[in-house]
């Protein structure tokens, strides 16, 4: 009987729970959801765009912007598409295949994320505390090795993160929570996870550990290089041009926080900690363009000259 019921949990398709909502909050949460993804989509869009577009922008810090704008997209990409059609069913199937499909997208999504952040700081560590040596260093061979890295560490880890998971026989199939990712997935199994936690613990405090290390390290440096140069314009150019890479740091730690906090009270309601769940994969996407839009003048112009081109176009 038990082979009978293991054999078809294996097969059937599992159910997310989603959110918990009223009919009639349905819809306009479909709505917003819809609009927030719409913008996400347009701004990296038009951020991957302009860099491409434009080779004075082929440099190695926007070469790593288009990696974190493909990354911001593909974290998108897998949550809210399907965010929006769960807000319009009452019952939210998915295969077990597609669930593992979306959590490796997720994964992939916030840990290379964390990779590439770290490879822009050590970015602005060369170009503030080794300026003269920058070009030498950062070659465009130099930085398609770091990106390179940056998505194939990551997928290595969590490649690792989800075969664990996928050899689990399941006995349950409710997923508590509003998407697929591996914590909600290896929960569903009635085997032994020790292994699932300790490795998922490892890749946390992995990544996280890193990032925090190589932030602090990267930009203590450039304090102490910046309290030694005497000129004000130096000093007002390097905090400038390490602000935007701060600022996108700071919210995608922030958010990261608030998730991890929401999963550690249980006095929480479920839909505050499914919400405070989707905070990473929508905040930073959607902020990250504008973050580096507003602030980083050679984006900026080009963004503008070729909106006012295009008035200008329309007006002939």
């Amino acid at each position: 009987m038990n082979n009978l019921v293991n054999s078809s949990t294996l097969t059937s398709p599992l159910t997310l729970e989603g959110f918990i909502v009223p009919e009639e909050s349905r819809a306009p949460l479909f709505i917003i959801t819809f609009f927030i993804y719409i913008i996400i989509f347009v701004e990296n869009v038009i951020i991957l765009f302009v860099i491409i577009s434009h080779r004075s922008l082929h440099a190695p810090m926007y070469l790593m912007l288009c990696n974190m704008t493909v990354c911001d997209l593909i974290g998108s990409t897998a949550l809210m598409p399907r965010l929006m059609s769960d807000f319009l069913r009452d019952v939210r199937l998915i295969s077990f295949e597609a669930c593992i499909i979306q959590a490796f997208c997720i994964h992939m999504y916030s840990t290379t994320a964390q990779f590439i952040l770290v490879v822009m700081a050590f970015d602005r560590y060369i170009a503030i505390c080794r300026p003269l040596r920058y070009n030498a260093i950062m070659t465009t061979k130099t930085t398609a090795k770091l990106c390179s890295l940056a998505w194939g560490g990551a997928f290595v880890l969590i490649v690792i993160l989800l075969a664990l998971t996928i050899r689990l026989p399941r006995c349950k199939s409710l997923v508590v929570h509003a998407y697929c990712f591996n914590g909600a997935l290896f929960v569903l199994s009635c085997a032994d996870t020790t292994i699932n936690n300790i490795y998922g613990l490892f890749v946390s405090y992995f990544i996280t550990g890193l990032s925090l290390s190589v932030m602090a390290w990267t930009y203590a440096k450039i304090l102490i290089a910046c309290l030694f140069q005497s000129q004000h314009n130096c000093k007002t150019k390097a905090i400038h041009t390490c602000a935007t890479h701060l600022v996108s740091y700071i919210v995608f730690e922030i958010t990261i926080l608030f998730a991890v906090m929401a999963l550690r009270f249980p006095n929480i309601t479920p839909n505050a900690t499914k919400a405070m769940g989707t905070l990473t994969i929508t905040i930073p996407p959607c902020l990250n363009p504008v973050i580096y839009g507003i602030n980083t003048k050679e984006i900026r112009n080009n963004i503008l000259k070729i909106f006012k081109n295009k008035i200008m176009s329309n007006n002939k």
